[in-house]
């Protein structure tokens, strides 16, 4: 069934309006956005916007993911993980949205998700002069994603790596990330200084929370481990499958899937500096989730194994 939906295009295109039809109305009518506690200053001040400016909110948060959709689409068409006009990545991210009531409570994961598909579409194997710009931009937008949500930091890592992975010479452009990331909070600290709201500004930074993940009060145990243990299983066996698959294809296309890897395991990170509860952490992880199921989507199963672990994982994630 997945290998027949991921060949039409006609079927595809049918089951996307029908899903963004479907989260735009649930922003619409239902969208909220989670507690603020331990929330980064950018992130309390959108719940204070929203609270004012409730329709002209949602459009923003419209906004956002007609933005997330178009750039995951990009970077799957860009880096040839599959069929290049499939929309299944778009398919399976809306409706894992929906599934997990993500659109119906927004939390600072959205924001993240925005910027990891800003950061992950720049490209870091051009020349070594257009690299370090794109670097320096990179940080600008990593300190910015971190103002909406800390877990955010984490991108550094992924940039670092990336650059790790593609590019010989990485000191100097690491160093232009960092002053980048760096040269946006002296432009915050500046702005509150002369304004003087400096000690307001740096007490949001006192009230952050991270590892909240680990005070789950989960009211079924049972649900909530047998979903992580199945998240951890079914992730690993992605990261594997198609590491394996890509060694026999160029060299290239291996430096992709490796980057592709190394930044899903990168993203589990977020979820234990995260200052939201379970199961909102999860959402750190719906962008790879997404592209992986769209490759497995494309290859030949016996007996609808696809099919199952598909089933398996939107279940895992919904519980």
């Amino acid at each position: 069934m997945l290998r027949f939906l991921s060949r039409k295009i006609t079927f595809q295109w049918v089951l996307f309006l029908g899903l963004l039809a479907l989260s735009i109305y649930n922003i619409v009518t239902k969208s909220q956005i989670v507690n603020d506690e331990g929330s980064a200053f950018l992130f309390k001040s959108f719940i204070r916007f929203f609270s004012q400016y409730e329709y002209l909110s949602k459009g923003i948060i419209i906004t956002f993911l007609l933005f997330q959709i178009s750039l995951l689409q990009i970077n799957y068409t860009a880096n040839e993980y599959g069929v290049k006009n499939s929309l299944l990545p778009a398919c399976f991210y809306l409706s894992i949205l929906l599934l997990t009531n993500s659109l119906t409570n927004i939390s600072p994961f959205f924001f993240t998700l925005f910027f990891l598909l800003i950061i992950v579409s720049i490209d870091l194997t051009e020349t070594s002069s257009k690299t370090k710009s794109n670097v320096f931009w990179i940080g600008i937008i990593i300190a910015l994603a971190t103002c909406f949500d800390i877990s955010s930091i984490m991108l550094l890592v992924l940039v670092m790596a990336t650059l790790f992975i593609n590019q010989f010479s990485r000191i100097k452009e690491i160093g232009i990330l960092f002053f980048g990331f760096m040269l946006l909070y002296f432009y915050f600290f500046s702005f509150y200084f002369i304004s003087n709201n400096l000690n307001e500004w740096l007490l949001t930074f006192q009230q952050i929370k991270v590892m909240s993940v680990l005070s789950c009060n989960s009211k079924n145990l049972s649900l909530t481990l047998f979903s992580l243990i199945s998240l951890s299983i079914i992730y690993l066996f992605f990261t594997i499958k198609f590491r394996l698959l890509s060694d026999s294809k160029v060299a290239i296309q291996r430096n992709r899937i490796v980057t592709l890897n190394t930044r899903a395991f990168l993203m589990i990170a977020c979820i234990f500096i995260s200052n939201s509860a379970y199961p909102f952490v999860l959402g750190y992880l719906f962008i790879h989730i997404s592209i992986y199921l769209t490759m497995l989507a494309q290859e030949k199963s016996p007996l609808y194994i696809n099919e199952l672990i598909t089933i398996i994982t939107l279940v895992a994630l919904c519980l």
